[in-house]
């Protein structure tokens, strides 16, 4: 049974002072708690939510992720620091695609 989630993202208007409210539902599944656990590790929720939505956007499968370059996957990880956690959860996704048939 699939779930989905409201994720709420707030944006500054062009005038700085306004906040715009973006809420997007996306399905919960194991590869997207996996790819938020690993973001989430000495990372505040506040700044991980923008780097999670486009990188669900991105490689909203663990297939799509496993096919990546790892200069795609480094370039969407960019500005969250601790590079060796987009190196090793792109690993993952290749041995899950491999060993695991994406399951």
């Amino acid at each position: 049974m699939e779930q989905i989630v409201n994720v709420k993202e707030e944006e500054e208007c062009n005038d700085g002072d306004e906040v715009k409210e973006n809420e997007e539902a996306l399905p919960v599944t194991g590869y997207g708690v996996w790819v938020s656990e690993i973001m989430l590790q000495q990372t505040r929720v506040e700044a991980v939510i923008p780097y999670y939505l486009k990188w669900m956007k991105s490689f909203p499968t663990v297939e799509q992720l496993a096919s990546a370059s790892e200069e795609d996957v480094n370039a969407h990880w960019a500005g969250l620091g601790f590079y060796r956690r987009a190196r090793l959860l792109h690993a993952g996704a290749k041995k899950v695609m491999k060993e695991y048939n994406g399951q």
